[in-house]
């Protein structure tokens, strides 16, 4: 395999091979030649990249004279950001006319067009000048000037152009020592041609490399569906390496790009089964040519993070991820307290936060970060300074907050590390284009240039590879199986360039421009895939997404293999299957220890009554789910601050008349003062944003709370209004202690239990068949069993009152009577029955009873699952739950 090609290699000659896969499969070859002869040293075999070849001549040429010492290369990252002030700059670019697309995404688009026309030698075509060109075309006209105008004058030439710089070069055959030896190339540009042309003419010595004949038998495979295709791929990889482990085995997608991370999946649960629990062995024969975006790695995330929390507030999300980070110094001898300091940060339900304000609640015992979040305030970010300046301002943050860690890197990480080195190398050697740059634009241009590079590590040279139909070029395989050759989906369907006019792509046979020319282009191409190995599969599947699929007219007539051989098991099917039935004995939870208080009140009752399965995982298990950071007012604030203004205002006046006393502007000046006290004493305020939002907060609070009192003030009289007062309770074993918002004293003696809601409250959360909420029942039961009635007190953007349940008399308007009347006033049943509870008394006796009976029930230990509330065992608390373990259907599914 590649005999010819390792031949030419021994005898000095210059490989030039179509891409960076090809190049890298013939060094490892010539390796392993050189091993099987028993060599200890070898010479280096100078083969290149068609690109990089271009830029070693380039660099010889300059070096010699040929071509002024003045001119410069861009490179990749310096071109990509011309490009980008290029199109900023043009005035046309947010026209409603002009193709809408983000900035960064559109200066790749525009560049690739550039590429295209200079490998087809039609910058200067006479399409150019016709008068109907598209607004996307003239713009692109517009930007490409600017952008050549801007390359002439500075004197620098981009990778683009080199093949037409360097054919017209004079004396250039003078830096070719080494007969020239081109494989891979499925076709020749205009531009390459000529470049090729010209070095021939010149006297260099040229090889063009012809398919070597391999006496193929390709077999077709129709397959179930895309999943099914990739795994029998897959299988039968695995089976080809089992029977032969030194067999160049490749597996050709068509779509790998679009489909890259999937496709691993399925060959890491054939290759590897259990790798999701035990990892990806180092050593797995697997190499997919293709990779996630650099920025995505958890490493490069983490760094770009530590980056971004030097310009101030940042999202919590990141923000959190950063203070938990294994990247960053002291993260693995201080991870419990950080955990512990994250908790308290998320407790405060910000969507926003700073960087100093974590450093303020950094205990004693995580100084490592401490130290970290210093180095990123004081990072000194208030100057304008060029892209190497910047660079080193970079490295300098990160070497303080000791990224990236001190734990042993692996080869993934090396590689991953190295990456992030070149790319500040790239951004750091655009300095004559980038200028000088502030802060923000250096770091939002390091962003874009992580999340734009596709970070592949080397994997393998040996044993599977997965690649695309490009990237397959040159290869030759011991056994080849070539996927998605359905007729639907080979030859794929043609898409011209938007910013080229179309009879100039179709004139030149541009790639993409036309169905004729796909058709073209997918007819050489699997022709070369037919000759690729001496055994070769090629399959289909036969339905995506429920449409039928037919093989391709391009593969002619081949014998087709319908049975399939039986697919191995995956990891979790193995588990499953291996699994023997058990008889365990009931370990059911021990009791309750008797008279121990539980922790959070009235809230055990409420779980138990909707989910005892997550009563005992946060009364008796101490877990609880986190919550999500709200941007703005959070609910629980605007909680907050209600419940801390009323509790003020009814302390200071505890009955009807000392609140009519007051008077409505003494009583607006009360509410606005306390809410302005109560914000001033909370973090996360300090912005101008967020000032707003408090100053409207508090405008719509003030008028939302007067009209709850004037409320109030059309009751019946009442005094000795308490607040915020605290009790034991005790039920059977269980004892709980409470906090009632408030109760009033009416006329009669009796009291009336209020609860403030600033959200969704309902009275059918009380029905003793179905409860949800038993606070105020406890309080009526246990606290005050004299009660008249219990009632929430509305504050919400829906509306202000009172909506409450009790006796007859109490004379607050929204308080209904249970039982039937003229109409059903309030439908509560007795529980598992359909008797309707009639009067007062008999509805506290029955929650009464309900309330004994969950005390009971927690105490025992009840960690049962409510079959008709299964959704409560989902979320956060799945995995104690083993709820996906179940058959259980969720409600939504049953409806």
């Amino acid at each position: 395999m590649y005999g010819s090609l390792l031949d030419a290699l021994e005898s000095g000659t210059t490989l030039v091979t179509a891409n960076n896969r090809f190049a890298r499969t013939l060094r490892h070859a010539y390796e392993d030649r050189q091993c099987s002869a028993g060599a200890v040293v070898w010479r280096t075999p100078d083969v290149l990249s068609w690109s990089a070849w271009l830029r070693r001549l380039w660099t010889e040429a300059r070096l010699q004279g040929l071509i002024p010492a003045e001119n410069l290369l861009l490179g990749d990252t310096s071109a990509a950001e011309l490009w980008q002030l290029c199109i900023s700059a043009d005035a046309d670019f947010t026209s409603e006319s002009v193709w809408r697309s983000p900035g960064s995404h559109q200066a790749r688009l525009a560049r690739q067009s550039w590429q295209t026309l200079n490998e087809w030698e039609a910058l200067a075509a006479s399409e150019w000048a016709q008068p109907d060109l598209s607004p996307d075309q003239q713009a692109w006209l517009r930007w490409a000037g600017r952008y050549r105008d801007r390359c002439t004058r500075a004197g620098w030439t981009d990778s683009d152009s080199l093949p037409g710089l360097l054919a017209k070069t004079a004396g250039l055959v003078a830096v070719i020592k080494t007969p020239l030896l081109f494989a891979g190339f499925d076709e020749w540009s205009p531009a390459k041609l000529r470049l090729r042309t010209v070095l021939a003419e010149a006297g260099c010595s040229i090889t063009l490399t012809d398919r070597d004949s391999c006496a193929p038998q390709p077999v077709g495979r129709p397959c179930a569906d895309q999943f099914a295709e990739i795994r029998q791929a897959a299988a039968w990889a695995h089976g080809q390496l089992q029977t032969n482990p030194v067999a160049a085995v490749g597996v050709v997608v068509p779509d790998l790009a679009s489909r890259a991370a999937a496709i691993e999946r399925c060959f890491l649960d054939v290759l590897a089964p259990g790798w999701r629990v035990t990892g990806i062995p180092p050593d797995l024969p697997l190499n997919l040519s293709y990779g996630p975006p650099l920025a995505s790695s958890p490493m490069i995330h983490s760094a770009l993070a530590i980056l971004a929390a030097t310009r101030g507030r940042m999202a919590f999300d990141e923000l959190s991820l950063l203070v938990r980070s294994a990247w960053l110094r002291g993260s693995a001898h201080e991870a419990a307290a950080r955990a512990r300091l994250e908790l308290e940060l998320r407790s405060q339900l910000r969507a926003q936060i700073a960087p100093r304000e974590v450093l303020a609640l950094c205990a004693k015992d995580t100084p490592e970060l401490a130290a970290v979040l210093t180095a990123l305030i004081n990072f000194d970010s208030h100057w304008r300074c060029r892209a190497s300046v910047w660079v080193s301002k970079i490295v300098g943050l990160l070497g303080e907050t000791g990224w990236p860690g001190r734990q042993k890197l692996d080869s993934h990480a090396w590689q991953t590390l190295r990456a992030w080195h070149e790319l500040l190398a790239e951004f750091g050697a655009s300095d004559a284009v980038l200028g000088e740059l502030d802060w923000g634009a250096a770091l939002a241009i390091v962003r874009r240039l992580a999340q734009q590079q596709v970070f592949q590590t080397e994997g393998a040279a040996r044993g599977i590879q997965v690649m695309g139909v490009l990237e397959a070029a040159g290869h030759r395989f011991d056994h080849l199986w070539v996927c998605g050759m359905a007729r639907e989906q080979w030859p794929p369907s043609s898409r011209p360039d938007p910013f080229i006019p179309l009879n100039l792509q179709r004139r030149l046979h541009m790639p993409r421009s036309s169905p004729a020319e796909m058709l073209e282009r997918a007819a050489r191409l699997t022709a070369r895939l037919l000759e690729a190995a001496p055994s070769i599969v090629v399959s289909w599947p036969v339905s995506v997404e429920g449409e039928m699929q037919q093989p391709s007219p391009l593969l002619g007539l081949l014998p087709v293999q319908d049975e399939s051989p039986p697919l191995p098991e995956l990891w979790n099917e193995l588990q499953f299957n291996a699994a023997c039935m058990e008889h365990c004995t009931d370990d059911h939870p021990p009791a309750w220890p008797a008279n121990e208080r539980v922790r959070g009140g009235v809230r055990v009752l409420n779980l138990q009554a909707v989910s005892p399965l997550n009563a005992f995982i946060e009364k008796r298990l101490g877990a609880f789910s986190m919550d999500e950071p709200a941007t703005g007012i959070s609910p629980r604030l605007r909680g907050t601050l209600t419940h801390f203004v009323l509790e003020q205002l009814y302390r200071q006046a505890a009955s009807k008349q000392r609140i009519q006393a007051m008077g409505p502007d003494e009583r607006m000046t009360a509410i606005r003062r306390l809410l302005q006290e109560r914000v001033e004493g909370m973090p996360g305020f300090d912005n101008a944003y967020m000032r707003q939002l408090v100053a409207i907060e508090i405008e719509q609070q003030t008028s939302r709370i007067e009209r709850f009192v004037r409320i109030d003030l059309e009751r019946p009289e009442f005094d000795d209004v308490r607040t915020e007062e605290q009790f034991d309770v005790q039920l059977g074993a269980l004892r709980l202690r409470v906090k009632l918002d408030r109760s009033d004293r009416l006329a009669d003696g009796s009291r009336v239990i209020i609860d403030y809601k600033t959200g969704g409250a309902d009275r059918r959360s009380w029905n003793p068949a179905r409860p949800g909420d038993l606070q105020l029942p406890l309080y009526a039961t246990t606290v005050f069993p004299d009660a008249a009635a219990i009632c929430f007190a509305r504050l919400s953007p829906q509306g202000v009152g009172y909506d409450g349940v009790g006796e007859v008399g109490t004379g607050i308007n929204g308080v209904r009577v249970p039982g039937r009347r003229n109409n059903v006033e309030v439908k509560y049943l007795q529980p598992d029955t359909d008797q309707v509870i009639e009067s007062w008394d008999e509805l506290k006796a029955a929650w009464q009873r309900l309330l004994l009976d969950l005390a009971a029930q927690f105490t025992a230990g009840d960690f049962r699952l409510d079959p008709l509330n299964p959704d409560s065992g989902r979320g956060q608390f799945a995995v104690l739950s083993r709820i996906y373990d179940t058959d259980v259907p969720p409600l939504e599914a049953e409806a």
